[in-house]
């Protein structure tokens, strides 16, 4: 229980939806598709992902401002629209549970810190599939994980040195 408790502290308290989202901009990184092969491995701005949701506003009728998206991340805005809160998870690729379940935001954070562990090892996808295989994820969290490798196989390594 103990070792457990301690696991849990290692990583940051996302008690508020702006902790939450600052959380996922501290973590995720844009790929080198989405920055055009530069400075990809450096932090999303409120632009780009307000830009990423406005994309798809033809298919979800959702726009924001990145005014509001810093808004958000800096708890002044704290209650969202719920299509706004989706489209945020799905700029960064997680479930929109994230930011309400603490369940949810617990199992992100060890996925993430899972895929920081595998990115720096090197790992192979088909290894990467033996150890998923080995940790008991569902088959839905195993197959997020996978994506999230290739994303971030994609980045290249000199993000490396950039994490927090």
């Amino acid at each position: 229980m103990a070792a457990e408790h301690r696991g849990r502290q290692e990583l940051p308290s996302l008690d508020t939806l702006a902790a939450r989202l600052e959380y996922l901009f501290e973590t995720i990184r844009p790929s080198r598709d989405e920055v055009g092969g530069q400075d990809h491995g450096r932090r999303y701005t409120n632009k780009e992902i307000a830009d990423k949701i406005n994309r798809l506003h033809p298919e979800t009728g959702v726009s924001i401002s990145a005014a509001y998206v810093g808004e958000l991340r800096r708890g002044v805005a704290s209650d969202p629209r719920t299509s706004h809160v989706r489209a945020l998870a799905r700029a960064f690729g997680v479930h929109s549970s994230f930011f309400v379940d603490d369940a949810t935001a617990d199992r992100v954070k060890e996925q993430l810190k899972l895929l920081s562990e595998l990115r720096r090892m090197g790992v192979e996808q088909v290894a990467l599939r033996q150890v998923l295989a080995e940790t008991g994820l569902s088959s839905a969290d195993s197959q997020l994980v996978e994506q999230m490798v290739a994303r971030l196989q994609g980045l290249g390594g000199s993000q490396q040195d950039d994490q927090p």
